[in-house]
This record gives structure tokens, C-alpha cells and sequence, in this order.
């Protein structure tokens, strides 16, 4: 394997599954049957590779959103699209390893960054602007404060799911979704909205 993008799909892959720090070099090269040389052709430190595989990954979770808002305008129904984004999260959540997230912290800070950037990309510039809308047309109550809502809860999801111990463990990812995102956002929905069209799963 010598190409610079199959090596960052099976770096993630590993990192995610293994924990960032865990998966050493080392193993990379021995599982893709390379030497270390051949990577450090293509990144010059393990951070730099941790960084680019996330990159990868992230920007894949982008484009699903993307194209989700893109055949799907909802210029009436943003809550759904809210809702579609929040699932995409928690298939996320689902698929990588908690340790995967606290090693980005203490041992990558330019991943770490990208992680969080990419968090709040999608919190302030996508879903924000998504309640405002559904407020503006009157699906969330007028005295709802959009902000403050999103840093109570929608900004915090990997925190909520792997708060005491991981909750894929122990929920589905329809039922995490339901009780942290769905019930959240109909205690802000206006009442003449929550009897006409109950939010779905």
C-alpha cells in the first residue's frame, strides 16, 4: 500500500478502534505489511498522520450532511434536519472508541483542535441557524433562547453518551438519540406545532 489516502482510511480506522496513542506506528506498518519509512513518505510525525486520517473522516461526515440538506431543502421542516444531523453524530459516536477522543485531547492538540473546530462548525453554523428558522416560523417558542440551548445540550452529546460509562453499551442508537436530541427539542417546540406534527424519529 503506497497511496497517501488508503493509508489515512486504515489509519483512522485503527485509531478510532484502538485509541489514538495505542495504535502505534509500528502496528500500522506491520498490519499494511510496509515499513515505517513508507508512511513517514507521506507524514512526517504521528500527529500529522492522526490529524489527516480525522480530517478524512470528518470531512465524510460533512459531505453526509451536505448531501442530506442538499436533497432534502426542509425550508419547512428544519427541526428534521436537525435531527438527521444528530443521528449522523451518534453513528459516530458509536462506531469510534471513548479512548479514541480523551487520547486527541492529552496527546494530539492539533487533532484535538480539528475535532473541536469541526464540532463547532456544525453546531454554530449549521443547527443554530437551523432553530432560529424553526423559531422564525413558529415551530419554537419566541421565548426560547437558541444559544443558550445549544451549548446546554446539543454541543455536549460525547459527553452525555460516554458520561459514567459508554451508553452504546447499553441503548440503541434510535433510543440514545429519542432521550438526548428528540425529547430535548420538543420541550421547546410551541405548542401549536407540537399538536399538529409531532416531531419523528
Amino acid at each position: 500500500m503506497d497511496s497517501r489516502k488508503e493509508l489515512l482510511e486504515y489509519a483512522i480506522e485503527n485509531f478510532t478502534k484502538f485509541g489514538s496513542k495505542r495504535f502505534s506506528m509500528d502496528e500500522l506498518a506491520h498490519s499494511l505489511g510496509i515499513s515505517k519509512k513508507t508512511i513517514y513518505k507521506h507524514f512526517n510525525s504521528k500527529e500529522e498522520l492522526v490529524t489527516e486520517s480525522l480530517r478524512l473522516f470528518l470531512e465524510k461526515i460533512k459531505g453526509n450532511v451536505d448531501h442530506y440538506m442538499l436533497q432534502n431543502p426542509n425550508e419547512d421542516q428544519p427541526l428534521s434536519t436537525i435531527i438527521f444531523i444528530y443521528k449522523q453524530g451518534l453513528m459516530f459516536l458509536q462506531e469510534i472508541n471513548p479512548s479514541f477522543l480523551y487520547g486527541l485531547d492529552k496527546y494530539y492538540p492539533k487533532a484535538f483542535e480539528l475535532y473541536s473546530a469541526f464540532k463547532k462548525d456544525i453546531v454554530w453554523n449549521i443547527v443554530c441557524p437551523l432553530l432560529h428558522k424553526a423559531q422564525k416560523i413558529g415551530q419554537v417558542r419566541p421565548d426560547v433562547k437558541v444559544e443558550l440551548v445549544c451549548m446546554l445540550f446539543l454541543s455536549r452529546m460525547e459527553d452525555t453518551v460516554y458520561s459514567n460509562s459508554n451508553l452504546f453499551n447499553e441503548y440503541s442508537i434510535q433510543e440514545l438519540l429519542e432521550h438526548i436530541i428528540i425529547n430535548n427539542l420538543r420541550g421547546i417546540l410551541s405548542l401549536d406545532y407540537l399538536k399538529s406534527c409531532p416531531l419523528e424519529k
